[in-house]
């Protein structure tokens, strides 16, 4: 799968060079908005941190709604690769959602936990992305439909058990995974990591 990024030719303008790396300048708003969330980030500070004109900006997004779209597009594909190769070394199913979980907690705690989560920016502030709420919502359902599938196929690798309610599960362990860099945005999430892992397993149980 390409990255929904690019390094293109544009026209020479002040502010954009002729050669625009788009991957770096998503880069740079994914992090501001990781930071301070949607509605606290302005248009002149995304320009200050990524060296693009005001003009380049509007130009190329829009607005600060199209901003955001696409660095919330680039930030989920970077997060899937992540995921997808950290649950390659994982056998069964229920093994793939413990790491999925550890996966989380270790973004949770430290430096990246306090950077918080952009997709958890974009849900504090949804009543104000425009038409970019509506990618944010997809992104959420696509999450809870991949959890659904992992605890399907747990159920029939005999991970899981058969008595599991697949859709409630799926809920819960998503919404478990977004609060959990919620809170590590502002404190500590835990002190024992598999301790942590282990209780949240029992969902499935």
């Amino acid at each position: 799968m390409k990255s929904p990024s690019h390094t293109g030719s544009t026209q020479s303008s002040a502010g954009r060079p002729r050669a625009f790396n788009e991957a770096r300048f998503l880069d740079g708003a994914i992090r501001l908005f990781r930071d301070r969330g949607f509605s606290d980030v302005s248009i002149s500070d995304i320009t200050a941190a990524t060296n693009l004109s005001t003009g380049s900006v509007y130009k190329a997004y829009k607005d600060k709604q199209g901003v955001f779209a696409r660095a919330l597009e680039r930030y989920v594909f970077l997060r899937e690769e992540q995921i997808k190769t950290r649950l390659e070394k994982a056998t069964t199913s229920k093994d793939k959602l413990a790491e999925l979980l550890r996966d989380y907690v270790e973004l949770s705690q430290g430096k990246e936990g306090k950077l918080g989560c952009m997709v958890v920016a974009g849900v504090t502030n949804v009543d104000q992305l425009g038409a970019a709420a509506t990618s944010l919502e997809k992104q959420l359902a696509k999450r809870r439909s991949n959890i659904a599938e992992l605890i399907k196929s747990g159920k029939q690798d005999g991970s899981i058990a058969a008595t599991t309610n697949v859709t409630a599960a799926a809920e819960v362990i998503l919404a478990l995974l977004q609060g959990m860099r919620v809170i590590g945005k502002a404190s500590t999430l835990t002190d024992d990591a598999e301790r942590f892992v282990a209780q949240a397993l029992k969902v499935l149980a």
